[in-house]
């Protein structure tokens, strides 16, 4: 046994956990949530029945209507996650964190099925500095998982390859039905992996009937599984996303890589191994082809699924490809680019751009913490908001929140007589409604607002970015 390359791999993999979540970690405590993040912290909220779960996923979303469409697999793990550890919105943001962390090690050990140890520290460094999965690695939502779970289904079917035995046959049938219930889209995984077993068939002459047949039961036992998310999704004409035509230039590429910038260098060198490649990939089947098969797939079903029914065009729909289309790109400058100096440019523009963009996620999310440290400075408990019960469910969630006792007032109500003073909260123009600036409602909603106890009287206002904040004396 060679105990030197053993520890250069536990070195490598160490190192790059470590450093990832240090990156990750630098966000964590400062990370605000937006609108999505609200919905999703309210449908798994640990201290209500499956009942009642399943009831404000299917829509019943206390005042404010935003079905959500991705699977309801993710809020049961969200909202067990939160009874284990809290109902704290960052304690959401923990299991996007500890999945976006542990997504590169296991791309660095797909990487080690066709380059060596030495030769995936490249792609450690692109992943970790990867702007779009340290942005996404923060999100209270499904992203992080389905990256993770993603490449983990890849590799068990690289491994099914080797060894078709009864136990890998059921932990990777296991597993593919759990990625495709976490996210349905993930289904062109699949549709990759079935062009690679038919060239499999038509040019290395190998049937793999065993795969062909579990393929079929994985198809059947999803959809038995989940007939009622199917049957209502596969209805919707609408989705919350558009095909721009931007797409057919960047491919998402300038959001995959954080920047137009980068995302073009990526773009560029993908494409020109994209044409290096052409023949290979039409006319071979080598091991690598399918990865470049999924990313290919990836693309084709979901255009075609937005031109024939909904537009699905989301980069985070298919953020799963963003670490294959790393991962196939070192693997072909390896093959054809001995040279090191384009590897150390793409090194070096990624963790510079990485170092520049960090604090620019292009959503910008209401300060929250920031208007809850005003009334905690003013040594106010009290207050009370023209807002859903979406949003004030994740105002109680928040830490500082609950560790400054803060009460949460019913605005329709009286208030009680002990209750001297209050602030108001009050969403304004909030910046991630994007087109929805100098929305008259909003400016109604908050300047409108009067307690229902006349003798209070407001005394002061302060203005932060999204909110204004009103404070009331009786």
């Amino acid at each position: 046994m060679n105990y030197k390359i053993i520890n250069n791999k536990i070195f490598v993999y160490i190192f790059f956990t470590i450093l990832s979540f240090l990156i990750r970690y630098y966000l964590f405590e400062g990370r605000e949530s937006w609108h999505d993040e609200w919905h999703t912290i309210y449908v798994a909220n640990p201290d209500i029945s499956t009942t009642e779960t399943l009831a404000r996923y299917y829509g019943d979303k206390g005042g404010s209507f935003l079905t959500e469409f991705y699977p309801h697999i993710y809020i049961f793990i969200l909202k067990y996650f939160f009874a284990i550890f809290g109902y704290i919105d960052f304690n959401g943001r923990w299991l996007s964190l500890i999945m976006g962390t542990l997504t590169v090690p296991l791309a660095i050990y797909l990487l080690n099925i066709f380059l060596n140890i030495k030769k995936t520290f490249f792609l450690g460094l692109l992943i970790t500095f990867n702007l779009f999965l340290i942005w996404q690695s923060l999100e209270i939502r499904a992203h992080s998982v389905l990256v993770f779970t993603s490449i983990i289904n890849i590799i068990l079917f690289y491994k099914l390859l080797n060894n078709k035995n009864y136990f890998n046959i059921i932990i990777y049938g296991i597993f593919s039905i759990f990625l495709l219930s976490l996210w349905p889209i993930s289904g062109t995984i699949f549709f990759g992996k079935t062009i690679y077993i038919i060239k499999r068939l038509t040019i290395n002459k190998v049937f793999e009937k065993k795969i062909f047949l579990l393929f079929v039961f994985i198809l059947f036992s999803y959809i038995i599984l989940n007939i009622d998310y199917l049957e209502l999704n596969l209805a919707r004409e609408f989705h919350y996303t558009s095909l721009y035509s931007s797409f057919f230039y960047n491919y998402h590429f300038r959001t995959f890589f954080g920047s137009p910038i980068l995302g073009g260098f990526y773009l560029v060198i993908f494409s020109l191994l994209l044409i290096k490649n052409f023949k290979k990939i039409v006319f071979l089947n080598e091991k690598e082809n399918l990865i470049i098969y999924i990313i290919l797939s990836s693309y084709l079903l979901t255009l075609a699924y937005t031109l024939l029914r909904a537009s699905i065009m989301s980069p985070k729909y298919v953020i799963f490809i963003l670490p294959l289309i790393v991962i196939w790109i070192c693997i072909e400058l390896e093959k054809f680019y001995k040279n090191k100096i384009i590897k150390i440019f793409l090194g070096f523009l990624t963790i510079l751009f990485c170092v520049l963009e960090i604090n620019n996620s292009p959503i910008k999310r209401p300060p929250t913490n920031e208007a809850l440290k005003i009334i905690k400075n003013d040594n106010s408990r009290y207050l009370t908001t023209a807002e859903s019960a979406v949003f004030n469910n994740y105002l109680s969630t928040k830490k500082i929140f609950i560790e400054e006792n803060f009460i949460l007032l019913d605005k329709n109500a009286i208030f009680p007589k002990h209750i001297k003073s209050f602030w108001f909260i009050c969403l304004n123009n909030a910046r991630f409604a994007a087109g929805e600036n100098n929305n008259l409602e909003d400016q109604k909603k908050c300047k409108n607002f009067s307690p229902n106890n006349n003798n209070f009287k407001k005394i002061k206002e302060i203005k932060i970015n999204d909110f204004i904040l009103k404070k009331f004396e009786y």
